[in-house]
């Protein structure tokens, strides 16, 4: 008995501190309710970027969206991006990424703790998160 609650302890230990491993690596956007792009689409006649805001509530679309931050590291960070997507929790903003859906770019980026932090973005999410520009 007490063998086994022993292992127990040690099993919660381990997996909690691997919760907070995974998580110590971006902001937590878990509670977030609203999120917000930012979307580089063209150039004007002076030659400055024309952006396109788009503001999702929708809790599906949300909770689809939080699923695209996988906490998948990405070794290279490219000072191109398509856009910004920003997560809030109500008026309160809990954390702002850029993101580059260019083919041979694909990434999420950000600074946390000090850190420029960067994930792996699938060409599939990639897909995904330009859908919402249209």
């Amino acid at each position: 008995m007490k063998i086994t609650i022993f292992l127990l302890i040690v099993l919660s230990v381990i997996y909690s501190c691997g919760i907070q491993e995974s998580n110590k690596y971006l902001p937590d956007i878990s509670d977030a309710n609203i999120v917000k792009f930012s979307y580089k689409t063209d150039f004007d006649s002076a030659g400055k970027i024309i952006i396109k805001n788009v503001e999702i509530r929708d809790p599906g679309k949300v909770a689809q969206i939080k699923k695209v931050i996988t906490y998948e590291p990405f070794d290279y960070v490219y000072c191109v991006s398509s856009g910004t997507v920003s997560f809030y929790r109500d008026s309160t903003m809990l954390a702002e990424m850029v993101f580059n859906t260019t083919l041979d770019l694909l990434h999420i980026a950000c600074n946390y703790n000090g850190k420029l932090v960067a994930i792996k973005l699938s060409e599939e999410n990639a897909v995904f998160l330009d859908s919402f520009k249209n």
